[in-house]
């Protein structure tokens, strides 16, 4: 059965992406994953989706440890839920990518979440997931004083540097 296929991606669905490609793979390493599987790699056997799927569950698990949103926030599906039907759909078809509902709500839930509730541009320039609740106008006041005082010597390459 042919799927309907996916509206082209934002900027911002790229954004979002990249910061779970590259967060997931430091979190997946950190659990004993190295992507390796003899001379092939995961992205190798499985089709593309599964693998930002399985990207996408350890993100979640990750912000959940880090508190940086909580399981009733985000209201998904369990990790362990997702990570049964994903190994059920890649036993199943490994190279024709299978969609699931559940999946499919969770990555949306997730980005928008994202999108609402963090800096997203801090993944850009910190590579880092940064949300901001109930600061002090204070300290936001200070920061932008800071920010604004170095704005030059942050624009400056060091030297030897290539401009």
């Amino acid at each position: 059965m042919k799927q309907p296929p996916r509206p082209a991606l934002t900027a911002a669905d790229l954004d979002f992406k990249a910061a779970i490609e590259a967060d997931a793979e430091v979190e997946l390493k950190r659990l004993g994953f190295d992507d390796k599987f003899g001379r092939k790699r995961l992205h190798q056997l499985v089709h593309e989706a599964y693998v930002l799927e399985l990207m996408t569950i350890a993100q979640m698990v990750r912000w959940f440890e880090i508190e940086l949103v909580t399981p009733q926030e985000l209201n998904v599906a369990h990790p362990t839920t997702l990570m049964i039907d994903l190994r059920r759909r890649i036993a199943t078809s490994p190279t024709e990518h299978i969609r699931s509902p559940a999946m499919d709500y969770t990555l949306g839930q997730m980005m928008t979440w994202w999108q609402q509730h963090t800096v997203t541009s801090a993944w850009r320039s910190l590579k880092t997931h940064v949300r901001a609740t109930d600061t002090s106008t204070d300290l936001a006041d200070a920061l932008a004083d800071f920010l604004w005082d170095v704005r030059d010597i942050l624009g400056t390459p060091a030297e030897g540097d290539q401009p």
